[in-house]
């Protein structure tokens, strides 16, 4: 039972890290447009 709870936790594990990795891209993304919008609106 030990060994496939660790297994699971093991899995979760990856998913969590490649949702933070996803997280991560959105918020650089968002970052860029962020600046984008904010040079755009300088501009003006």
């Amino acid at each position: 039972m030990g060994y496939g709870n660790w297994g699971y936790s093991s899995m979760m594990g990856g998913i969590g890290t490649f949702g933070f990795l996803t997280w991560l891209v959105i918020l650089i993304d968002l970052t860029l447009v962020g600046i984008w919008l904010w040079q755009q609106v300088t501009k003006k």
